[in-house]
Order: structure tokens, then C-alpha cells, then sequence
């Protein structure tokens, strides 16, 4: 009987065991999962918003730098077709080409200025100005100068150069004569559908009459 007692203190104290193990388990170890689990999830929700805002920097630099590039593009297009003619300094910088390029500038001719129409004839917004150009020299600097007016910040267009070989003289070596038709634009706009309105005099005419 006695030893019957003893198993069956030991089965209980072994029950007992078992009741404090899972009761330690559940009162200590699952808490600290649980904990773990939450932690886990806020780390992941911050994860995620740690990405959405990295998303939203890297579309305001995106923006900020496509702004940027929009802004050097508009300074580029501004010196390409200034929002005035510029001829004369136009003129200068044409001179000195030739000069730098070895030739002759012997003449210039600016036409008047002309809106450029679409297909509707209306005005597009900005106007074009034809110039003829006369240098002299030898074949080669013609050439360079040509070269050399395509990569002006001004927008030229070379629309037509007419060649002419002049031989030598006594005084003269062979040279050649060209005529360029040059074209550059103007933001300027020139309204071609309005007629002329005729100036009125500031002062009446000394003979005019009050009118009754």
C-alpha cells in the first residue's frame, strides 16, 4: 500500500510537472511569441511604408530633375529663337566667322521679317528672317564657315550657298565668290491678317475746322 502510495505520489508530482510546464508555456514562452508576431507585423508595415515613401522621393527628384532639364531645354530654345530679332549682334557674330574662317565679308542683306504661316495660313507664333550673306575666299574656308554657322546658339538655317570661281589678275589670286541664304527665327510675332491702320497726327492741321 505504501509503495502504491509512492507511484502514485510520483505520477501526481509528475502531473503537477506537466501542469506547470504547459502553464509556464503558456503564461511565459506564447506571450513572447505573440509579441513577436506583432512585432513582426509592424515591421513589415513599416517596411512598407518605408517603400511608399521612397517611391514618393524618387518621383519628386524624378519630377524635380525632369523640371530641371525642362527648364535647360526652354533656355536652349530661348537662344535658339530669342523673342526678339538680335540683328545686330547677329551681324557681328557672322563677320567674325567669316573673318576667323580666312574670307572676305563683303556683304550682308537682312529682308524683312515674315510670320511663319501653317497650313491654314494663320500665324504659328514666332516669325522668320531671310539673309543673304556674300563672302570671299578660298573653297576650303567656304566650307568651314558653313560648318561653322550650324553650330551657332543662335538657330540658323542654311536654306541655299551659290558658288562662283573668280579667276586671277595681275593684283587678284583665283578666289570664289558665295552667296548664302541664311534663315533664323524670331518669337516675334508679325500679324499679316490686320491691314495697316494709317497714323493719326498728334496735332490738328492749322487750317482744320471745329467740327459743328
Amino acid at each position: 500500500m505504501n509503495r502504491l502510495s509512492a507511484q502514485t505520489q510520483m505520477i501526481v508530482a509528475g502531473v503537477i510537472i506537466v501542469v506547470i510546464a504547459v502553464a509556464g508555456l503558456f503564461l511565459g514562452i506564447l506571450p513572447v511569441f505573440d509579441k513577436t508576431r506583432q512585432m513582426d507585423a509592424r515591421i513589415s508595415a513599416l517596411d512598407g511604408q518605408i517603400m511608399t515613401e521612397n517611391a514618393v522621393v524618387a518621383s519628386r527628384q524624378s519630377a524635380k530633375a525632369q523640371a530641371a532639364q525642362t527648364e535647360v531645354d526652354l533656355i536652349k530654345i530661348a537662344n535658339q529663337v530669342p523673342e526678339s530679332p538680335e540683328l545686330p549682334s547677329l551681324i557681328i557674330n557672322l563677320q567674325d566667322t567669316a573673318n576667323q574662317a580666312g574670307l572676305v565679308f563683303a556683304q550682308i542683306t537682312p529682308q524683312t521679317p515674315a510670320a511663319v504661316l501653317g497650313a491654314d495660313g494663320q500665324p504659328l507664333g514666332y516669325s522668320s528672317i531671310q539673309i543673304e550673306v556674300k563672302v570671299e575666299g578660298q573653297w576650303a574656308d567656304i566650307i568651314q564657315y558653313v560648318r561653322t554657322l550650324s553650330k551657332y546658339t543662335r538657330g540658323i538655317r542654311v536654306k541655299s550657298v551659290a558658288l562662283n570661281g573668280v579667276d586671277a589678275t595681275e593684283t587678284q589670286e583665283r578666289y570664289v565668290g558665295a552667296k548664302l541664304v541664311l534663315e533664323v527665327y524670331t518669337m516675334s510675332v508679325i500679324n499679316v491678317n490686320k491691314p495697316a491702320v494709317p497714323s493719326v497726327p498728334a496735332t490738328p492741321a492749322a487750317d482744320a475746322q471745329p467740327s459743328q
